[in-house]
């Protein structure tokens, strides 16, 4: 998620010994960035990382691509060099299906201005598989995926490794519009600095992403959420089911908190933007009612993590509040829209 690279550089160099970030094509298509990087190690632990929305094996890296027609013969021949054979059996014993008579589809993408179309270019490669390996079948869906990404002069190409449960998580059983991403939720947990004995809150926490990936993030003391949508707090219900203990999940309206001051030690929620939940009028007095209520119920010293694409209003409801300090801000896209993570401190009080 475009946004997210650094922190999902982190990751790579907490989890994956030896892994080297190499290079960052930011935004590929305003949703996308690639992150290249390199990791002697079993391909298969790439499929634990949690802040990656798929995770590929390298086919080819070439810069100072063409954008005449020309160039999509170059492209095909790249795609289809030894980089691919390599790639295969490195795919080969981790995507599931028939490992001697694989099936494969091309994925093309493209940024930037080029004489040919993303089908053209999709179709090149297509017929360069085909010809230099007639043991293989086109089908779709197929058990290997052959991306092939142009970003502006830039081929990036790999084999998928991953599936849609990496990005779409596999507890997901209910979502709701505008349900936050897997991805993102764990960036809000983690810039939260977890400790193993947080109490940690979402008090508007839809259908409960953001508390699940916080339980994935590491050892807590008690997880609490809330929304005042009852079909919200049924789909978070069913998404966590009888795991993530101990944890309580309540309807409430987020402006009238069931907790003690201080009681909460770091709070994440997405906030309604505006557009498909709530109206940006209403935003106005809903934004200082809230951060009233979530300071007061914060640890101080401790964090508050918040997701919106109305920046300027929080930023307006930030400043009025001296209890509140900004931390950092990140600027992503969230389906399209443009929005920010903003960290918030709550000051420690006055001797």
């Amino acid at each position: 998620m475009p946004g997210l690279e650094r922190l999902a550089a982190r990751e790579l160099d907490d989890a994956l010994e030896g892994a080297t970030v190499l290079e960052t094509l930011k935004q590929f298509d305003d949703r996308t960035s690639l992150l290249l990087f390199t990791y002697a190690g079993d391909a298969a632990d790439l499929l634990d990382l949690a802040l990656f929305e798929d995770v590929f094996v390298l086919v080819a890296d070439r810069a100072r691509i063409g954008g005449e027609r020309a160039a999509l013969k170059t492209i095909a021949g790249l795609v289809t060099g030894s980089g691919l054979e390599s790639a295969f059996r490195t795919a080969n014993p981790i995507r599931p299906g028939n490992r001697k008579k694989p099936t494969y589809r091309v994925i093309a993408r493209k940024a930037g201005d080029h004489a040919y179309r993303r089908t053209d270019l999709r179709a090149a490669v297509e017929k360069a598989i085909a010809e230099r390996h007639p043991d293989w079948t086109f089908a779709d869906p197929a058990r290997l995926e052959v991306w092939t990404q142009l970003v502006g002069d830039h081929l990036v190409a790999g084999i998928r490794l991953s599936d849609e449960s990496m990005r779409q998580r596999t507890y997901k059983l209910a979502n709701l519009p505008a349900s936050l991403k897997p991805t993102v939720a764990r960036a809000m947990a983690l810039l939260t600095k977890p400790q193993d004995d947080d109490v940690f809150l979402d008090p508007m926490c839809g259908a409960g992403t953001i508390l699940i990936e916080r339980a994935h993030a590491g050892r807590y003391a008690r997880l609490e959420g809330g929304d005042i949508d009852h079909a919200a707090v049924q789909a978070a219900l069913e998404n966590v089911g009888t795991r993530y203990k101990p944890i309580a999940i309540r309807e409430w309206d987020a402006r009238s908190l069931p907790f003690a001051d201080g009681e909460i030690s770091a709070i994440a929620s997405n906030l309604p933007f505006g557009k498909q939940i709530g109206t940006r009028e209403g935003n106005r007095t809903l934004y200082p009612a809230l951060l009233d209520e979530w300071t007061r119920v914060l640890k101080p010293g401790r964090r508050m993590v918040l997701l919106t694409s109305e920046g300027r209003l929080l930023r307006s409801a930030v400043k009025d509040r001296p209890g509140l300090a900004w931390e950092q801000t990140l600027p992503i896209v969230v389906r399209g829209l443009p929005a920010e993570i903003f960290v918030l401190l709550r000051i420690p009080d006055a001797a």
